[in-house]
């Protein structure tokens, strides 16, 4: 008998093991260049979802698994996140069961969010440890030839991590009446200033990284790159843990302005394959938009602008792909969460972002009737406008003829009064080219300042929204995209979010003005 059982413990063990090596739920297992592991664990098939990437969903052909005991409670709030799947599930759409909700369904996700009663001050030293803080953009913009940029450069999703060992239960929808956000302060809407005319906060990330780049220098550059660094960029809240990281950098900018960009739509950049990932769920999002919101709310004094998804409105738009299709409710129910509950407080400004006048400038009308849908189903939140130019090159000027077009359509559906922020990070040299990857040429535009050109009464801001010196991606390796191995673009490029030397020393030979 003693065998017998000793026997059954050991093909346990060995069975566990080996479907131990293979993928997990939603894990990537396939794709070009992939060299991970190509099976998936019991109760999954890896699935194609394009050349470049293939995930392990749920088989329903397979028998069903023994339902799991209970899960102990975790020990610290930040344990609940240990084995989650940072590339989410990007057939969301068919078996998440909020998609088609009305998106306020369950708004006060604190009390199930692990995140809401973490330390913020936890992991002091995450910066550097976790490389997608302050991602840079980037994406796969040759995916839809239709129109060039369709997949704008956004930041990579953090690699995968350890898989979980069974895919998380979906939960029934609240029953109770939908709660609803908490009313602005005595201070009114945020989002009827303008946040940049304040002194702006200066990521500490990018700080480090031109430090990293002045060690190589000598003479004149080198101390053009310590002028650099005094130059304010944007907080990208771009992976899991990056809630967790909003109150160290509201702490340390005082009565600065944070620029923070919010990138952790469900089934992000919907065309691309680099920058895929986001929240596992809409309402998983819902949990980190509550905990962010909550922690600005805990700094009252606290000035924030909060840019919220780059490229998800474009793709909205102009995306023709299923992949896209697919999931338009869902995006638009999660910019309109994101939209009620950052626009009904105090001290937070919010912008949607609206891609650029090179990608959109010709359907500024469906541009205008998207937003109206989504302020619609917000209704205690309010927007300051829409920021544009995140991660591309286009000069200020053609810019903001893209913002005249799109204010005057917005206004004729009843949206008046937008004001509108530019990224400025890499346009400085005005190029004509429809690359979007590590393009060379570029330099340094205009710095970081509010209320910039009393000409332009619509533009709050210009502002280094992309993090200017990071890759958009790499031409080699198991992330190559072949939009950086254009003749145009800057070769020998990292993967997207590394910081790259010899970009940053165009960049700042180019600048213009230059330093």
């Amino acid at each position: 008998m003693k065998f017998i059982v000793c026997a059954s413990i050991l093909s346990a063990a060995l069975f566990k093991l080996t479907d131990a090596a293979c993928a997990g739920p939603y894990a990537q297992c396939g794709g070009n260049n992939f060299s991970g592991e190509k099976c998936c664990q019991s109760g999954y098939k890896c699935v194609s979802i394009n050349e470049w990437y293939a995930q392990c969903e749920v088989d329903n052909s397979a028998p069903a698994a023994p339902a799991p005991a209970a899960a102990a409670p975790p020990t610290s709030n930040a344990a609940a996140w240990d084995n989650q799947n940072p590339w989410g599930n990007q057939n969301q759409q068919q078996q998440n069961p909020w998609e088609n909700q009305n998106p306020w369904g369950n708004q006060n996700q604190q009390q199930q969010n692990p995140w809401g009663n973490q330390n913020p001050w936890g992991n002091q030293n995450q910066q550097q440890q976790n490389p997608w803080e302050n991602q840079n953009p980037w994406g796969n913009q040759n995916q839809q030839q239709q129109n060039p940029w369709e997949n704008q450069n956004q930041p990579q999703a953090p690699p995968q991590q350890a898989p979980p060992q069974q895919a998380p239960q979906q939960q029934a929808p609240p029953q109770q009446a939908p709660p609803q956000p908490a009313p602005a302060g005595n201070g009114g809407n945020g989002s009827s200033q303008n946040f940049f005319q304040n002194e702006i906060y200066a990521n500490p990330k990018f700080i480090e990284e031109v430090d990293s780049s002045m060690a190589k220098l000598n003479g004149d550059l080198k101390a053009k790159a310590e002028k650099v660094k005094s130059v304010p960029t944007a907080v990208w809240l771009a992976w899991e843990g990056a809630p967790g990281e909003v109150a160290q950098h509201l702490e340390a900018a005082g009565t600065k302005t944070v620029v923070f960009i919010m990138y952790m739509i469900p089934t992000r950049d919907c065309n691309a394959n680099a920058s895929a990932g986001g929240a596992s769920s809409l309402e998983a999002y819902k949990g980190h938009v509550d905990n962010i919101a909550n922690t600005i709310k805990s700094h009252p004094n606290s000035k924030v602008v909060m840019i919220l998804e780059p490229d998800t409105l474009g793709n909205l738009v102009t995306a023709n792909s299923e992949a896209c299709k697919n999931v338009h409710t869902l995006h638009k129910n999660a910019l309109s969460y994101g939209v009620n509950v950052f626009g009904s407080m105090s001290n937070v400004s919010v912008y949607i972002d609206a891609a650029h006048g090179a990608w959109l400038g010709n359907s500024t009308d469906k541009v205008a009737a998207v937003i109206k849908e989504i302020l619609n189903n917000a209704p205690n939140g309010k927007i300051r406008g829409l920021s544009t130019n995140i991660s591309n090159y286009q000069p200020v000027a053609s810019e903001y003829g893209y913002h005249q077009k799109l204010a005057s359509a917005l206004s004729a559906v009843g949206v008046p009064d937008m004001h509108f922020v530019v990224d400025t990070g890499r346009n400085g040299v005005g190029i004509n080219s429809d690359t979007w990857c590590n393009l060379v040429g570029t330099g340094f535009g205009e710095r970081s300042k509010g209320n910039p050109n009393p000409g332009m009464p619509l533009l709050d801001a210009y502002m280094w929204l992309k993090t200017p010196g990071e890759a958009d991606g790499s031409s080699s390796g198991a992330r190559a995209d072949p939009g950086c191995a254009k003749s145009d673009s800057l070769p020998g490029a990292p993967d997207a979010g590394q910081w790259f030397h010899e970009y940053f020393v165009q960049l700042l030979t180019n600048a213009k003005p230059g330093f």
